[in-house]
């Protein structure tokens, strides 16, 4: 194995304790998060719309209401965890390229993976790679293949037309955002004249509207590919899925627009470099809103090391505007949770061509980086387009660095999550002690205990009436007793009009036809023939009416959950449950809590109630028996069909 698979494997194998270490301190967060989120939740709902009670408890109120803000840092927490989660669980290590366009980015992948212009597109014009792509070393590969990730409707609305919808409301308030393709496509997508912008903004609002009409003009030419699933395409096919240009510069591919990203499977010339993932962003600096927050989002969850490019002209060298914003972006990626001077590269890109050389401009940025406020981990010069430079002045030391400070890094960045993580456990436990507080200085009186009682018997009140009701004279499971429950029935009917008409019919015939034929005894097959049927009548009965009984029982227990949920205001403590399984969700309730030996009465009944439940072989079989009885000829109900029996098949048929 090699020094740079060494290095790789190793850095991956590190992390991976430290992933699960991570996934339980989310699931424990979202834990509390989700107990404080129900114990407010139960407070609002046994309070808020009582007067009397919201008076009382308005301090608890206050604090449960000052609680929102903590549910929702929780919420956003934990997707800083499972970021950091699946930041460490992955089998790759990931390497960001990202700059403004026209410095070379293409080039210098290119050379790192051995690919071409066909899968790495690059172009002499304008912006030409119009989307992510993924370059993942594998040395198994034989031919180089990309997996496409195509966008949902919902994505594309929400990633790409929306945000312009957003920016051109700021100056006409009544257009709207579509919330459909079907909308998109149908709108008219006003002028710029009829926009009341100042001057200034006129420019840049003209070419949002292009780019929203570009969108929509194309929409016919990609809109069939929204929302498939991720395709397996061959390396010929893979730049007119990441490209707006062809070879030529010709703007002629617009499947882009329907791309989320692209994965490209290759083997590295130098393959040697083990489980290395390439994330090639598009190169910023056109006018498309989004792009600058895609690179962000890329930057925060799935990128180990990030290399800003930067090919400087040969006429003159400062830091201008754009590049101290794009540093200035991906600083809030991760933030100070993981600053990212501690996981980047500057990359000068060192144009070698005579008559272009630009090797003075690069060493004259690198030597002003400090004083233009710009810190990384380190920072490089090398031709991006010759082999070695890239291998030794830039992979090795990409390597090398990962390998002694990844470790480092991740620790800072989890612990960083996992100090507010602790401090947002403990304002929650701050929280819930001052509810304690609240609820214990909270006088306790003769009047609230007066007040205790009357609602009570208020509710007990309801609840008994509402129990009466469903079973006392008049009602209607009285009245249901000596009614026949159609369900049953109708399954009855059903396995009888199957056992006339299936596969137990021809089998009977069949057996009528050999026996009267070959041994002429028409009244030993008239026998045999009720025997068959009367067992295949018992099995169907046994194996079909389980269900149908118990779901006729659970229409009763639902209707006595119902009292118990709106009568017994239940519904909203058990996820607004009305039905039978509320039940069980009550007796869960009070034996977690503890309670269930101090009202052993209560969970008797709830688990009788709960847990009843109606047998065919115990509760009916013996009921229709006696009808069934009618099909043995060893009984004497069987003697209605009288004596002798038929002889003839078709006789014996027809009974």
């Amino acid at each position: 194995m090699s020094s740079r698979q060494e290095y790789i494997t190793n850095i991956i194998q590190q992390r991976k304790p430290l992933a699960i270490k991570v996934g339980e301190a989310r699931e424990k967060l979202m834990q509390a998060s989700g107990h404080f989120d129900a114990f407010r939740s139960h407070c609002n709902s046994i309070i808020s719309g009582n007067e009397e009670l919201s008076q009382d408890f308005a301090p608890l109120l206050r604090i449960m209401d000052d609680a929102g803000n903590l549910i929702t840092e929780a919420n956003l927490l934990s997707e800083d965890l499972m970021n950091i989660q699946t930041r460490l669980s992955r089998d790759t290590l990931n390497i960001a390229v990202i700059g403004m366009a026209r410095q070379g980015k293409s080039r210098l992948l290119q050379t790192i993976t051995g690919l071409g212009s066909e899968e790495i597109p690059d172009g002499n014009l304008q912006w030409c790679t119009g989307v992510r792509s993924d370059i993942i070393n594998d040395p198994s590969v034989e031919k180089t293949y990309a997996q496409v990730n195509f966008l949902t409707d919902k994505k594309f609305l929400a990633n790409y037309v929306a945000p312009y919808f957003t920016k051109l409301q700021a100056y006409r308030p009544d257009i709207f955002t579509p919330l459909s393709i079907n909308e998109f496509r149908a709108m008219t997508i006003p002028g710029p004249e009829t926009f009341n912008a100042e001057y200034q903004d006129r420019p840049i609002l003209e070419l949002h509207i292009k780019h929203l009409k570009d969108l929509q003009e194309h929409l016919p030419q990609y809109q069939e590919y929204l929302g498939r699933p991720t395709a397996k395409i061959e390396r010929k096919e893979i730049r007119q899925y990441v490209a707006q240009d062809n070879e030529k510069g010709e703007r002629v591919y617009f499947k882009h627009m329907a791309v989320d990203s692209v994965e490209i499977f290759c083997k590295f010339p130098n393959s040697d470099v083990g489980a290395l993932r390439l994330i090639d962003l598009p190169g910023l600096g056109d006018t498309r809103i989004g792009d600058v927050e895609r690179v962000v989002s890329a930057l925060s969850d799935q990128v180990d090391l990030v290399f800003f490019l930067l090919k400087p002209g040969n006429t003159g060298a400062g830091w201008g505007e754009k590049e101290i914003n794009l540093y200035s972006e991906a600083r809030r990626a991760l933030g100070d949770k993981l600053p990212i001077e501690r996981w980047s590269f500057w990359v000068f890109n060192h144009d070698s061509r005579p008559g272009a050389d630009n090797m003075l401009q690069c060493e004259s940025l690198k030597s002003s980086m400090s004083a233009s406020q710009i810190v990384v981990s380190d920072s490089v010069i090398i031709d991006g387009t010759n082999p070695e430079e890239v291998s030794s002045g830039l992979i090795d030391k990409a390597l090398s660095f990962l390998s002694n400070n990844i470790e480092r890094n991740d620790r800072e960045y989890t612990g960083n999550i996992q100090g507010m993580t602790a401090g947002l456990m403990e304002r929650i436990r701050v929280k819930l002690h001052e509810a304690e507080k609240c609820l214990k200085d909270t006088d306790s009186s003769d009047i609230d205990s007066s007040k205790f009682d009357d609602l009570f018997d208020a509710l007990w009140d309801e609840l008994q009436a509402g129990i009466e009701g469903i079973v006392r004279n008049g009602s209607g499971f009285r009245n249901s007793r000596d009614v026949p429950c159609e369900p049953f029935r109708d399954r009855i009917n059903a396995i009888i009009d199957d056992e006339e008409k299936g596969d137990i019919r021809d089998r009977i015939l069949g057996y009528i036809r050999r026996t009267v034929s070959t041994r002429n005894r028409g009244l030993t097959a008239f026998e045999d023939a009720m025997q068959i049927l009367r067992t295949s009548l018992s099995h169907r009965m046994q194996e079909d009416l389980d269900d149908i009984l118990n779901d006729v029982l659970n229409d009763m227990k639902d209707s006595i959950s119902l009292v118990l949920a709106e009568q017994g205001r239940l519904k909203s403590c058990f996820n607004n449950a009305s039905d039978h399984r509320i039940l069980s969700m009550i007796r869960n309730f009070i034996t977690e809590a503890g309670y269930s030996d101090s009202v052993p009465t209560l969970m008797e009944g709830l688990t009788l109630l709960d847990t009843w439940k109606i047998n065919y072989r115990s509760f009916i079989q013996h009921r229709l028996r006696s009808c069934l009885n009618r099909l043995d000829p060893a009984d004497t109900a069987s003697m209605e069909y009288g004596v002798p029996a038929p002889n003839d098949e078709e006789d014996i048929a027809s009974v």
